[in-house]
């Protein structure tokens, strides 16, 4: 059984609630509707019959005003009144209010001189009074009273009664159709709470359940977009957060296993180049010096290769909070250019720039443009042969809204089925891309390009490859201007 607690259960009930109090309160105003309708025409009813018996009681209510009794008269006019009702009670008063008759024998003595309905008979304008109270017996009756006059010389007070329950009975009927009415409206709209709840716990209920598959390490977990429109764009969410969640956690192990993979290839030449070290290839000068320059320049890789890990993770994060200002992307150019000729021309590389004036400014970060071009400039100088040039292009891009970079080298290219790749984290195409003999460099970690691409997609730019194998590469990258 459902706890009552679950979001159907709960949903369903507050239908009820709502419906059960709606309907209750609708059928009882209309239920004392019908009943003070039904008691309003019935007291019209008594009201036109006293009324009527009123003319006839006149001539024999004025004899007995002036000492002539005629019992017989009045026994007659009377009868006529219970033979329309037979459970009709009538009784008559003097018009000081005393009781004079009555059919049923039961005014004794002065009971309650002057009842409610004979006090408003003798005193209102109208000459009528009514009540509903008990009577002698104990039995709620409706009271008419009408005052017996002619010619403003009152001679007394009929009076006429009936059960209540008895008048009301025509409306019992009613009352039921009323009753059978509100059930099956309370039972309908509960029916439809219930599919109304089940159509909005059913998705939720889904959600739930493929929420705890994830959360248990099933990333493949999807759920069918149902119910109202709100539940099944949330169910959409869910699954391009869970596709994207998926996608993460495969870069995150992908990235773990790739970077074990990177730190421990250092890490296992520094151990050997020290072990042999230690076994004693640190007496012979030569083969010591370039042990421990070989072990210097991993230890160098390993640096880099912890500090791009380190920057990417804080980037994939959103932890950086270096401040952006406006930039000459030109003036920028030229100095990590600078930084780079004794390089270039170490390993024999020209190096050509073109860089467009005037050129709109940029908004970013120095130091994190500074990083991009670095790793545009080393890549394409260290697969640049000897005697080749590497070109950097600087110019406004499309229709003046951005700065377009291009650094051109002389390399093999790439392949074409390695360009999708290029950008990702740890990808190299080493195997189909040899560097030029000439350029001395430890190996790069496969984390530039990456760094790259994340540090340009937070400036809100774009950065891609232009490249055909075997007749070099051009990488471009395109910032907004000012």
């Amino acid at each position: 059984m459902r706890s009552l607690t679950s979001i159907q259960i709960r949903l369903v009930l507050s239908h009820m609630v709502v419906a059960f109090v709606s309907v209750f309160l609708m059928s009882t105003f209309a239920g004392s509707a019908i009943l003070n309708a039904a008691r309003n025409e019935f007291q019209l009813t008594l009201e036109n019959l006293a009324i009527s018996a009123n003319n006839s009681l006149v001539d024999p209510m004025r004899s007995y005003y002036f000492g002539q009794q005629d019992d017989e008269r009045l026994e007659e006019v009377l009868r006529k009144l219970s033979d329309i009702y037979p459970n009709l009670r009538y009784s008559l008063f003097y018009r000081d209010g005393s009781p004079m008759y009555d059919s049923d024998d039961l005014l004794t003595g002065n009971p309650d001189f002057p009842s409610e309905e004979i006090a408003q008979a003798l005193t209102t304008r109208s000459g009528q009074g009514s009540s509903v109270r008990d009577d002698e017996l104990g039995v709620e009756n409706l009271f008419v009273a009408k005052r017996i006059e002619q010619n403003d010389e009152v001679f007394g007070v009929l009076r006429i009664s009936y059960p209540l329950q008895e008048a009301l009975a025509p409306t019992r009927p009613l009352i039921i159709v009323l009753l059978a009415v509100s059930a099956v409206v309370t039972l309908s709209v509960t029916a439809f709470a219930w599919f109304l709840a089940a159509n909005i716990s059913r998705p939720i209920q889904q959600l739930t359940e493929a929420s705890s598959q994830i959360a248990s390490g099933d990333l493949d977990a999807r759920v069918s977009p149902s119910g109202p429109r709100d539940l099944r764009r949330l169910a959409e969410v869910f699954n391009n957060m869970a596709s994207r969640l998926q996608t993460h956690v495969n870069e995150l192990r992908s990235f773990a296993a790739n970077a074990s993979h990177e730190l421990r290839t250092p890490l296992t030449i520094i151990k050997l180049r020290i072990e042999a070290l230690l076994s004693g290839a640190l007496n012979d000068s030569m083969v010591a010096t370039r042990f421990l320059e070989e072990v210097e320049g991993e230890i160098d890789r390993l640096s880099r290769l912890v500090s791009d890990m380190l920057d990417l993770s804080r980037m994939d994060a959103g932890l950086t909070t270096d401040t952006h200002t406006r930039i000459n992307l030109g003036t920028l150019v030229d100095e990590v250019i600078e930084t780079f000729n004794i390089r270039a021309e170490n390993a024999g590389v020209s190096i050509v720039k073109h860089i467009a004036v005037p050129l709109p400014s940029i908004e970013g970060n120095e130091d994190q443009l500074i990083r991009v071009l670095n790793n545009l400039f080393d890549n394409a100088l260290r697969y640049s042969p000897k005697g080749g040039k590497m070109t950097v292009n600087l110019k406004p891009g499309r229709y003046g809204a951005t700065v377009r970079l291009e650094v051109i080298d002389d390399g093999p290219g790439i392949p074409a089925d390695h360009i999708p790749h290029i950008f990702e984290r740890f990808y190299r195409a080493e195997a189909t891309r040899p560097r030029s003999v000439s350029v001395k460099s430890s190996s790069g970690s496969g984390l530039g390009l990456a760094l790259a691409k994340s540090i340009v997609d937070m400036h809100g730019g774009e950065i891609g490859v232009i490249s055909e194998y075997g007749r070099g590469s051009t990488f471009w990258v395109e910032l907004p201007a000012d």
